[in-house]
């Protein structure tokens, strides 16, 4: 059905892809006694891009408490053993709008156009202007010196190649690495600022990633 699947059932392996790749979806089999699927529920919802995917409960326990317990740290469906293919296949296609739809906030793009940036250091706020290495709809990647610590919030301004607005942003740090490489995370954009960064991606050739997958 266009999918790969990557699958573990190591707890501590799964919740480190989580941090460190993005998916299109999750499948939780809530009966692997090896690893704690609560908390690899609650992990998810917790990450910094795959918080929004949907989340499938695999169980041949359907109790209303047992399924309430897993709806209420995120999950999205529910899916009872046995199953097979074509069950499967139901469950595949019913997410499949919400998986094309994170896939697409996702996508990124090179681009390199320049950037200013502006944040609190202490009593003291920093104007530092940069270059941006690769964009999508819900952040970017930037090369920055000085740079802002993980966690700090970024007020970003950009244009966007052939646009004659700039874009105003608000961001946060996700990741700071070598290079004087800085990842952002957009807060909150505006519904028009939203399709204009979506428009640009959805134009240009994108990076090629590890899309879709199970846990």
């Amino acid at each position: 059905m266009g999918s790969d699947a990557i699958c573990s059932t190591s707890g501590e392996d799964l919740e480190s892809m989580v941090e460190s790749q993005k998916f299109d979806g999750a499948l939780i089999d809530w009966d692997n006694g090896s690893m704690n699927p609560e908390r690899l529920t609650g992990n998810i919802r917790k990450s910094s891009s795959n918080s929004a995917i949907p989340i499938a409960i695999l169980s041949n326990r359907p109790l209303q408490s047992h399924v309430g317990k897993g709806f209420k740290l995120g999950a999205t469906f529910f899916l009872a053993k046995p199953f097979g293919s074509r069950e499967l296949e139901y469950l595949l296609n019913a997410t499949r709008g919400a998986m094309l739809e994170e896939r697409r906030r996702y996508q990124r793009v090179a681009a390199d156009v320049p950037i200013l940036c502006e944040w609190k250091d202490g009593r003291r706020s920093k104007h530092v202007a940069g270059r941006t290495l690769d964009l999508s709809a819900s952040g970017v990647l930037l090369k920055l010196n000085p740079m802002p610590q993980k966690g700090v919030a970024v007020a970003v301004e950009l244009s966007l190649p052939r646009e004659q607005t700039k874009l105003s942003l608000k961001a946060i740090v996700v990741r700071v690495g070598p290079g004087e490489k800085v990842a952002l995370r957009f807060l909150n954009p505006t519904k028009p600022q939203q399709e204009q960064l979506e428009t640009f991606v959805v134009a240009h050739p994108a990076h090629s990633m590890a899309l879709p997958a199970s846990a």
